[in-house]
């Protein structure tokens, strides 16, 4: 409390006890499973498809689905994302000994960045200088002729862990390839004067290894954490379709546990590739999860194959065939920045981005029977091209009240939104101003969704409440516990799925 000792004037700052609530980012993505390189177990946030292949590598064939994936991603919209690497076992990160002489044992030792056999294609270069006291470094690969093409070149190096060209310091700063650790006593003129044709390669000591992730590593993966990091709301799981006779099932499994358990995340599941859907009885064949918190889209998109070029590849597959779950969360995230996370991501905006054809072809005939049973389509529309033409999750029989994308994933923002908005009233009194700020904060953050066009209904009372006081959401014994229950009710915006034109021939009057 102030304290006035004396005749005067004071001023006095009063909190006006409004703590305005955030919303919480919607659309950020983390792609789980197989990349080319890059760390093992851990997330690593990307805005762009460059920094993707800086860490991860570029996309290296058209069995790289993870590549593959958040090049369509980039290419739809996509923001920002989380890549996570997976492997199986204890992979191993590829080295060499560098030591042209034998009198140092080694010289310098080039060890990869990452695990993975990413390795055994790459190659290190070194040559000195007229003098000896200093040396080029080079990493690079082979072309298809056997000569040595170099990714990264480190200029005038040398030994002096003083210097600002040591070695260890430069390379180890700048590159996204290799590491280096300069032996004891070693000198420049004991390092391979290497011509530009040769080098030796990246794993020519230990090898470097990473097998496939299991449905096991994907579990440990969430329980130590992703789990951790909180703006993740959309799963994509490259590499893994559902029935694809393959251990995707139960990856897929393991995901949707996982989105369950945090109640913030939606996961984007895809069929195999080859899985034509034509009718009811191939959904029901597949036995779908029926969960609020999956989607499943259909069908598989065929897109430009990166490596194909017509001077330098020209025998490559002009396109490649790229899984819809990718280019969903893309425009997940272009819907939600364009017009919120409460309208659905489908219809005539929905163009997709980079798309040459659709796998296989689906009509009203083929829609009818998919789409009561949660399977989105994507179709190719006259004037349009091709679009998104569903928003349901793979609840749309079990849980009605969750049969829209958009409505599951606008629960998850008001849920997480407030859940980070009233952390301040932990251990507060709790009694009347509490309950009454808890009432004028969180109404206020409604109201906002409300005049955003978040809600249905004319009038604020139409559309959210929000209720907190004893005797309404609590009792003395709730208090007695330590507890204050807050309930917040809205009336959620559900796509017009079905739009009805009736017309009537108007008769003549005489």
């Amino acid at each position: 409390m102030p304290s006035y000792k004396h005749p005067g004037v004071y001023l006095e700052e009063i909190p006006s006890g409004a703590k305005p609530i955030e919303g919480v980012s919607t659309s950020v993505t983390a792609f789980v499973g197989a990349a080319n390189r890059g760390p093992v177990g851990e997330p690593v946030l990307i805005g762009k498809f460059e920094d993707y292949a800086k860490t991860f590598g570029p996309v290296s064939g058209t069995d790289d689905d993870m590549g593959l994936a958040v090049m369509a991603f980039y290419l739809n919209g996509g923001k920002a994302a989380y890549v996570c690497r997976l492997a199986s076992g204890t992979p191993t990160k590829g080295d060499v000994a560098l030591d042209g002489t034998g009198s140092v044992s080694p010289a310098i030792t080039v060890e990869a960045s990452s695990e993975g056999d990413w390795a055994h294609d790459y190659y290190v270069v070194t040559k000195q200088d007229s003098g000896g006291s200093s040396f080029d470094l080079e990493v690079g690969t082979h072309d298809a002729g056997g000569n040595f093409v170099a990714e990264e070149t480190y200029k005038g190096l040398n030994l002096d862990s003083s210097s600002d060209d040591f070695v260890e310091l430069r390379v180890n700063n700048d590159s996204s390839l290799v590491q280096v650790t300069v032996g004891d006593g070693a000198t420049a003129s004991t390092l391979p004067d290497d011509t530009p044709s040769g080098g030796t390669v990246l794993d020519s000591t230990t090898g470097g290894t990473a097998s496939a992730p299991g449905s096991q590593d994907y579990t440990d993966f969430y329980d130590d954490t992703l789990r951790k990091v909180r703006d993740v709301s959309i799963i994509v799981l490259p590499g893994q379709a559902w029935g694809d006779g393959s251990s995707g099932t139960a990856v897929i499994n393991a995901t949707k546990a996982h989105c369950e358990a945090t109640a913030s995340r939606v996961l984007i599941l895809d069929v195999a590739s080859g899985q034509e859907l034509k009718h009811a009885g191939d959904v029901t064949g597949l036995s779908l999860p029926t969960s609020t918190y999956t989607t499943l889209y259909y069908p598989w998109v065929e897109m430009a194959n990166p490596l194909y070029n017509v001077d330098i590849n020209p025998t490559a597959d002009k396109t490649v065939a790229v899984a819809p779950s990718a280019v969903a969360a893309a425009l997940w995230t272009r819907t939600d920045a364009k017009r919120g996370v409460w309208k659905a991501p489908a219809g005539v905006e929905t163009q997709l981005t980079g798309v040459s054809s659709l796998k296989y072809h689906v009509e009203d005939l083929e829609q009818d029977q998919l789409n009561p049973l949660g399977v989105n389509c994507i179709r190719k529309l006259p004037s349009y091209g091709s679009v998104i033409w569903g928003a349901r999750t793979l609840a749309t029989k079990a849980s009605p009240e969750w049969r829209y994308i958009p409505v599951r994933r606008t629960a998850i923002f008001i849920e997480r939104s407030i859940y980070d908005g009233i952390q301040w009233a932990v251990f507060e009194p709790n009694d009347e101003p509490l309950w009454g700020a808890l009432r004028a904060n969180i109404g206020s953050f409604m109201n906002g969704l409300f005049r955003g066009g978040a809600f249905q209904g004319k009038t604020a009372d139409q559309a959210y409440f929000v209720r907190c006081g004893l005797g309404d959401t609590m009792t003395q014994g709730d208090i007695d516990r330590g507890q204050v229950i807050v309930v917040v009710g809205f009336a959620p915006l559900k796509p017009a799925e079905f739009v009805i034109v009736r017309i009537q021939q108007k008769v003549g009057q005489s």
